[in-house]
């Protein structure tokens, strides 16, 4: 590493540094040969001392000193705060400090932390120090494991997981200390912990993180707390990213419902919102979108998307559009926020349809309003509008219902019902806007309206709209759209739009293709775009590769009934005018896009200013389904042009020569059907090539599927072996309970026995003594005297044995009660373990029941992974036949390039001898001589 490197560093600076280091060194030595701690303790507090202005030094002479006080100091306490502290300033570096030591290497910190993971152990005695109550230790422990993961997170992650999930547990425990300083440090510390790992993740779920989460997110008052809710859901946030199994986990433990409570209506409709305010909220959605985000697995978002909308938060999120209250930006991520919620869910895209604005005089449908606004409120934020454009997306998307109610509104009605506002107005005066912002949403709003579905786009061609009040150039929809590309002071984004909507028309709908050749100058604007100059304009790059795209539809779903561009004319318009190596460049050029591969990666719109406005997800992901027709259609037909022309080379062959005629007439017949049928066999071939390619890619995505559901699987069982080991720690402490309740009872017994034992002995000396007064009385008259001083004495032994044993009768009978106490409570105690002990064992069986689960998935990925073979085995057979028909048909043209030779050699000869050309030759040369002209 660099800093070791540096040991002539001292030597040629000042008398100052060298006396640094002689001092560094002489109280290493102290540290290394004390004995007495007083000793050691003073030598480790100077160290920390010197760590920031002396931080080269103190890090290489005494890191390893001090990582050993660590694991061997654990009694002083002071020391340990000492050496922890010392550590931590060596690990961070703040260049612009005073403090600090100039001129070190900007990683100085991360190699000094390398050295010290080196020896796990390190690491784990930092980890057991998080057990100690006292304040500095662990608040100096946690900021020094803050320090270690922020120069090496992805190593210490690892070490932190080799360490078993108890260390990880540690840290959760922290988040319960009442002292809210350690508490936050935890949270800061569990930000980085957290971070891209999805075990430890798991792990914090799993042991209780979430609820330990609520619970600071409650007491700190939600949205309204101050910077720890912040970092509390930072934390939540990194639980629930790209991890199935917590979101899972977070919508089984009902914590969905509980976020209802933190956009209450008193504290959502405040008037005052300070910036941590909104930084929580903002947070606070998006754990909502983390959850329904549609790049989550189909399964888990559906789930999610119900159970937002069943415990009313879809409704919270609502009656925010109507609130004037809102910050813009946290208006545009409540809106982003509800399209992921409705996307794909027909009852949630219902119900926002049905959502209704009332605070207006008139009751007006939420998206009414958010669509006036993207189209008219250019001076909102760009934020906001695009925010409205992505919930219109997800409004629509498999939304036939609400697409027929839009598509309706377009279509000639009354003049009542024209003059009247609705969704599909608004989004044609949007597209026809000279706002560039609004003609493009708009246009991105209207191919999703037509996206998928063949009725929607055949109906919208049926839009007459006109272009002056007097209704004297009515135009349709389609005619408007090729004004607008036509159209010079058109916007590069308003083209954009128009192609891209365009380009949705024509697919996978002959109709529309049919109005779109019909329009006058609508093809030779495509082909003079195409055949445009190449720039280093990305922009115009991409114009021209849309125009590429919309040409190649019109070739794919053209249904021949415009007479003067039928499919043979568009080819031929390929062919010589375009040129198919240019058309094909200016086509794949849009997947070598930035743009196209920042589109393809998510649903969601990420824009963050107009000149990002380019490809949306669904027009990226249509381009990617269709452009592989169009090249693959291009390359049929050239390939057939070839094989006519072989033909009619074949044909002239026929003739060569009058003695040869009937042989050559019979081998040509049967070389045409030869070809014929290796040209069909060879279409099958493509055809299986392609299906087989299709099948694969299904069964790699199947592999794929059953691949993340095993590691799933593989991820809880894993986590059913911790709990599994606490079950037997718990087994271990319910025999030991039992054993000692036990003898307890014994003991109880014992009590009992003694008790019933002391009452017997009370009542015979109480017989006793009256057993002998009554002698007294009989021998009254041998000895008067005699008989006094005996009565005086058994009513005084009488009297103190009778309060010795009340005494003794009331102490056990205490202890007694104390003892059925603890037996009571520690039989509660014994029924409670039982009952963890049983939902345990029965936890234990569901997780077997998922590895039997597992074992047979496996079997099914096994036999996937045969089928595999199987076909990759019969795609690479076929794929020889097909060489092989190739090489049989070039050996075919070779045979014919030899006949049409000895034809023209028999021609010279005539020619030369003077002969009388015969009849055929002359009728093969005149055909000729026609089809060249």
């Amino acid at each position: 590493m660099a800093f070791w490197r540096g040991g002539s560093l001292f030597t040629t600076t000042s008398s100052g540094t060298v006396t640094g280091q002689e001092t560094i060194e002489r109280l290493c030595d102290r540290l290394q040969s004390a004995t007495r701690i007083e000793d050691r303790r003073d030598a480790v507090r100077a160290l920390k001392a010197l760590s920031k202005k002396c931080k080269l030094e103190v890090g290489t002479q005494s890191m390893h000193l001090l990582a050993q006080v660590l694991q061997g100091d654990r009694t002083d306490l002071d020391i340990i705060q000492l050496a922890l502290d010392a550590l931590a300033n060596v690990m961070t570096y703040e260049p612009g400090n005073e403090e600090e030591q100039a001129s070190l290497p900007t990683d100085i910190t991360a190699q000094f932390t390398e050295v010290f993971i080196k020896n796990k152990e390190h690491v784990h005695a930092v980890l057991d120090l998080l057990e100690e109550f006292d304040f500095n230790i662990r608040r100096s422990a946690i900021k020094f494991l803050t320090s270690l993961l922020t120069n090496c997170p992805k190593e210490l992650q690892d070490i932190i997981l080799e360490s078993g999930p108890m260390g990880v547990s540690k840290l959760i425990d922290l988040l319960q200390d009442q002292r809210e300083v350690i508490r936050n440090d935890t949270l800061l510390l569990l930000q980085i912990l957290t971070r891209a790992n999805a075990n430890i993740q798991k792990i914090v779920a799993f042991e209780n993180g979430f609820e330990r989460l609520y619970e600071i997110l409650v007491s700190e008052g939600g949205s309204e707390g101050v910077v720890t809710v912040e970092d509390c859901l930072t934390v939540l946030l990194n639980l629930l990213k790209n991890n199935s199994s917590n979101q899972s986990y977070f919508r089984e433990g009902s914590y969905i419902q509980r976020l209802v409570q933190f956009f209450e209506l008193s504290s959502i409709g405040d008037k005052r919102w300070s910036a941590q305010k909104v930084s929580n909220v903002h947070l606070f959605l998006q754990t909502i979108r983390t959850l329904v985000s549609p790049t989550n697995s189909n399964q888990n978002t559906v789930a999610c998307q119900r159970v937002v909308s069943q415990c009313g938060l879809l409704h919270r999120l609502c009656v925010m559009l109507t609130l004037s209250t809102i910050p813009a930006d946290v208006l545009a991520e409540t809106i982003n926020t509800i399209g992921d919620v409705v996307r794909g869910n027909s009852e949630n895209q219902q119900f926002l349809g049905s959502v209704m604005n009332n605070t207006n005089e008139v009751q007006q449908p939420v998206l009414l309003n958010l669509l006036y606004t993207m189209i008219a409120g250019e001076k909102q934020s760009f934020q906001l509008r695009i925010s409205i454009l992505y919930c219109l997306q997800c409004y629509l998307y498999k939304n036939d219902t609400g697409k027929s109610l839009i598509v309706q509104t377009l279509l000639p009605q009354s003049e009542n019902a024209a003059n009247q506002y609705t969704l599909g107005h608004l989004l044609i005066i949007g597209y026809l806007s000279k706002d560039v912002v609004s003609s493009w949403c708009s246009g991105i709003a209207l191919s999703h309206l037509i996206a998928d579905s063949q009725q929607f786009k055949e109906s919208i061609l049926k839009v007459i709209l006109a272009v002056d009040q007097q209704h004297a150039g009515a135009k349709t929809l389609m005619e408007l759209s090729m004004d607008l590309l036509q159209n010079t002071t058109s916007s590069f984004n308003t083209r954009l739009a128009v192609l891209i909507f365009l380009c949705t028309w024509l697919s996978n709908c002959s109709l529309s293709v049919e109005n779109f050749l019909s329009i006058q100058n609508s093809v030779a604007y495509l082909i003079s775009q195409i055949c445009s100059h190449s720039t280093n304009d990305e922009r115009e790059q991409l114009i021209q590769s849309l125009c590429a795209f919309a040409f190649g539809l019109c070739l794919v779903f053209n249904n021949n009934r415009v007479q003067s561009y039928t499919t043979e004319s568009l080819e031929r318009i390929i062919n010589k005018r375009i040129g198919i190596d240019l058309f094909q460049e200016k086509l794949e050029s849009l997947s070598k896009s930035e743009y196209y591969a920042k589109a393809l990666q998510r649903p969601q719109l990420k824009l963050t200013n107009a000149n990002e406005m380019t490809l949306d997800f669904e027009f990226a992901r249509l381009y990617k389904t269709l452009e592989g027709s169009i090249t693959n259609m291009l390359t049929m037909k050239t390939d057939g042009i070839h094989h006519v022309n072989n033909t009619s080379e074949h044909l002239s062959l026929h003739q060569t020569n009058q003695t040869r005629d009937q042989q050559t007439t019979a081998i040509m017949t049967h070389y045409k059907d030869l070809i014929r049928q290796q040209d069909d066999e060879l279409n099958n071939y493509k055809h299986t090539q392609k299906q087989l390619l299709n099948d694969n890619e299904l069964y790699k995505k199947r592999i794929n599927d059953v691949e993340q559901t095993l590691q799933e699987v593989k991820d809880q069982y894993s986590l059913l072996k911790i709990m599994s080991g606490k079950g037997t720690e718990s087994n271990s402490e319910l025999s030991e309970l039992r054993t000692l309740c036990e003898q307890q009872k014994m003991e109880l017994e014992q009590l009992r026995s003694t008790n019933n034992q002391t009452s017997i002995d009370q009542q015979q000396r109480n017989y006793h003594p009256t057993m002998t007064a009554e002698n007294g009385v009989d021998q009254q008259s041998h000895s008067e005297n005699d008989e006094n001083n005996n009565n005086r004495e058994n009513e005084r032994m009488q009297v103190s044995e009778r309060a010795s044993f009340t005494a003794k009768i009331n102490e056990l009978q205490e202890k007694l009660n104390v003892f059925d106490e603890r037996c009571s409570a520690q039989t509660d105690e014994i029924s409670r373990l039982q009952h963890d002990n049983g939902i345990l064992q029965e936890k234990i069986a569901n997780e077997k029941r998922k590895v039997s689960i597992l074992e047979s998935l496996e079997g099914q990925v096994q036999s996937l992974m045969d089928e595999k073979c199987r076909l990759e085995n019969e795609y690479v057979k076929l794929n020889n036949d097909y060489k092989q028909n190739v090489q049989e048909q070039n050996d075919l043209l070779v045979l014919c390039s030899t006949y049409e030779d000895q034809l023209t050699t028999c021609r010279n000869l005539i020619k030369n001898a003077g002969l009388t050309m015969p009849e055929f030759l002359l009728d093969l040369e005149n055909d000729d001589l026609a089809k060249g002209d």
